[in-house]
């Protein structure tokens, strides 16, 4: 069975907490935020958006790129987010058109890291 994305960015953070010896602990001490949404992260339960994974990757000492590399495993992220229908709310509207550009941001950085190595 084929890991989602975010289960994937959170092995990899929580490869570097092993590599460097860092407890979730420590890492959600320096991010600001309970140990309890840290976990949610690692385990791929919490969506997380490019300032978070900036910030993740600055406490960690390594780059972004380290923690989007879902190697080959990457997964068709369009049926998580696309839906049929029509959306009423405008609020709904908003928050799904960030949610896309969080997606688009992602794939950007993907793509980037790609065509540097």
């Amino acid at each position: 069975m084929e890991m989602a994305f975010f289960e994937l960015v959170g092995k990899n953070i929580s490869n570097m907490l092993d590599q460097k010896r860092i407890t979730q602990q420590n890492l959600a001490d320096m991010l600001g935020i309970s140990k309890q949404v840290l976990n949610k992260i690692i385990k791929g339960q919490k969506a997380i958006n490019v300032n978070e994974i900036s910030m993740i990757s600055k406490a960690l000492g390594v780059s972004i790129d380290s923690l989007l590399d879902v190697g080959t495993q990457t997964p068709d992220l369009l049926p998580q987010f696309s839906f049929m229908g029509e959306l009423k709310s405008e609020k709904t509207k908003e928050k799904v058109d960030f949610l896309r550009q969080v997606v688009d941001e992602i794939l950007f950085l993907e793509e980037y890291s790609n065509d540097c190595q």
